[in-house]
């Protein structure tokens, strides 16, 4: 895939893969966002922009907050994808104007801007401070809470205060034995790597089929920062993890609870304007992994994401503000507040 090698585009280069296991790189601009950063996506509306790819789901979830928190005012984006010939191509023809790069083609040459010397990968997403000229954070994690800080068209929080310490420690489980376990199973070059990772998504997904059984959503009534992160996931693991990932012991749309809770976050407004699945099949199907040779794009599965999943059975769903407490939205209009 290429990376980075002190500032300079190396195409040969890479390491994600150890000893025929997959590793994940740790973020390089991993800095937290402070108040200041949030002040200024308030104050100054299009000062930073959301460098994010529709095939990845480190960017799926920093999209789906802009999306439910209604940001897409103070936050414009581009998309990064396409062929990865110098890692992930940049799909804007203004990108100039806001990035400070006469010819700015690729996400490295950002990395590049912001740090000369800079050696690692260009991942996405990325925050850009386009008065700075730099990158702000490439950690999704900490862009998604920075956003959720951000009071945008919808006020409330994902992170509710008294859920926080359980949510972090929610989202490293899903993190581990989920969304980073899908890649260590696609990509494995080992065999008991792959069934270390297999058997890690597979336990997950067991468990949070149960945890969903008798609630709505993975804190009960109230939506939170660990479903989107989830649903960046599940929406992706039929048509990619369960084939080209190889993790095939089970497809989403066979675990009942976890299906339905699927659909029921898919119906929130702006959700699934934020999936796009000719991307995530052409992401990972042509740059994800070496086992498909011949470039051939696998057929989209034949499911409904708008059949009704019958879950208000279970409750009204609910968003959490710090001054009023938990509130109910419309019934059919999740994610807006009576």
């Amino acid at each position: 895939m290429g990376m980075l090698i002190e500032g300079r585009w190396v195409p040969e280069a890479d390491r994600f893969i150890e000893n025929g296991t997959f590793v994940r790189e740790t973020s390089a601009f991993d800095h937290d966002l402070d108040a200041a950063v949030i002040c200024n996506l308030e104050a100054e509306p299009g000062r930073y922009r959301l460098i994010a790819s529709r095939s990845c789901p480190w960017s799926h979830r920093t999209l789906l907050v802009r999306a439910v928190k209604g940001l897409e005012r103070l936050l414009p984006v581009t998309f990064a994808g396409g062929p990865r010939v110098e890692g992930y191509a940049l799909q804007d023809e203004l990108s100039a104007k806001w990035s400070g790069i006469r010819c700015l083609c690729h996400v490295h040459q950002l990395y590049s801007l912001s740090d000369p010397g800079f050696s690692g990968r260009a991942t996405v997403p990325l925050l850009w401070d386009t008065a700075r000229r730099r990158i702000v954070s490439n950690d999704s994690a900490r862009i998604m809470r920075a956003l959720d800080g951000v009071n945008g068209t919808e006020r409330y929080t994902l992170v509710p205060g008294h859920l926080a310490p359980e949510i972090d420690r929610l989202n490293r489980r899903i993190h581990e034995g989920l969304g980073n376990a899908v890649y260590r199973a696609g990509l494995a070059q080992r065999q008991d790597a792959y069934d270390e990772a297999v058997s890690d998504v597979f336990s997950t997904l067991d468990e949070l089929e149960d945890r969903l059984a008798n609630q709505r959503f993975l804190f009960g009534f109230v939506v939170t920062e660990s479903d989107w992160r989830l649903f960046a996931t599940l929406v992706r693991f039929d048509p990619v993890y369960a084939t080209h990932f190889r993790c095939t012991r089970r497809r989403l749309c066979e675990y009942p609870n976890l299906w339905a809770y699927a659909r029921d976050l898919w119906r929130w407004p702006g959700v699934s304007e934020t999936v796009d699945l000719t991307a995530i099949l052409r992401g990972y199907y042509l740059n994800d992994g070496d086992h498909n040779p011949h470039g051939i794009v696998a057929d989209a599965p034949a499911v409904d994401w708008s059949a009704s999943h019958d879950r208000a059975g279970l409750g009204p769903a609910h968003v959490w503000s710090e001054e009023t407490g938990a509130a109910p939205v419309q019934a059919g209009e999740c994610g807006r507040v009576r």
